[in-house]
């Protein structure tokens, strides 16, 4: 199986035509035509190499291209590196040791991924410390089966309504505090990553520069079942 993100950007355009937005959750529409798209946005800037690279290895480069009127908040070249000194699977996704195959399908990155990712246009920032909730494309779930090592099926991978929040995808808040726009924050506005490369208006979506990695949330049932265990063994 060859990786769909090593083919020329032209070749994706051709094979995944872009869809026009109907609703938050819906991308099968008719085709639009456009000049340039959020993968066109990314190769553009060096900041992004080593999201590129992240996003090629998940198989992610075709779903880029089909989804229409996206966000994507981008961590840069610095905000991985950061990420890669405390999370083992991007370390080994980057590492590109041929030696090391975990998971032939990148499941898991892949939905770490699609929780940078909005199906519509974040056009209005937030001006005030009230958090703004918004709904990402990643939709937790509990994998039934280990990772594979065996080939995946063929791209796009889109995001499918389901999981383990009754079908709703997570959550993400924004809020302005500092002179600054911070994405990731908890309920009071706190924490999160600020927001350091200025709307990129790309063909199929927007473009939005972090400076760090959004951590995804823990599952609600295995933090739950983990306090109980803890608690029994005190």
């Amino acid at each position: 199986m060859r990786l769909w993100g090593c083919l020329p950007l032209a070749v994706f355009a051709a094979l995944f035509p872009f869809v026009s937005p109907s609703s938050q959750l819906s991308w099968q529409s008719q085709p639009t035509i456009s000049t340039s798209t959020l993968v066109d946005a990314l190769n553009a800037d060096p900041d992004y190499t080593s999201l590129l690279s992240l996003l090629q290895k998940a198989r992610l480069i075709p779903t880029l291209n089909r989804l229409n009127g996206s966000t994507l908040f981008a961590p840069t070249n610095d905000a991985i590196k950061r990420q890669t000194s405390s999370n083992s699977l991007w370390r080994t996704v980057l590492a590109e040791d041929a030696l090391i195959i975990n998971d032939n399908v990148q499941e898991q990155l892949r939905q770490q991924l699609f929780y940078h990712l909005l199906n519509y246009s974040l056009t209005t920032l937030p001006v005030g410390p009230h958090p703004q909730i918004l709904k990402t494309l990643h939709f937790p779930e509990i994998p039934l089966e280990p990772p594979s090592r065996e080939p995946p099926p063929s791209p796009p991978w889109m995001p499918i309504p389901g999981g383990t929040l009754g079908g709703e995808p997570q959550r993400l808040r924004i809020t302005a505090r500092d002179e600054a726009t911070w994405v990731g924050v908890d309920a009071f506005g706190k924490g999160g990553a600020e927001l350091v490369k200025g709307q990129v208006n790309a063909g199929n979506g927007v473009l939005f520069g972090i400076a760090d990695v959004l951590d995804v949330p823990l599952d609600l049932g295995l933090s739950i079942s983990a306090r109980i265990c803890s608690s029994t063994w005190n």
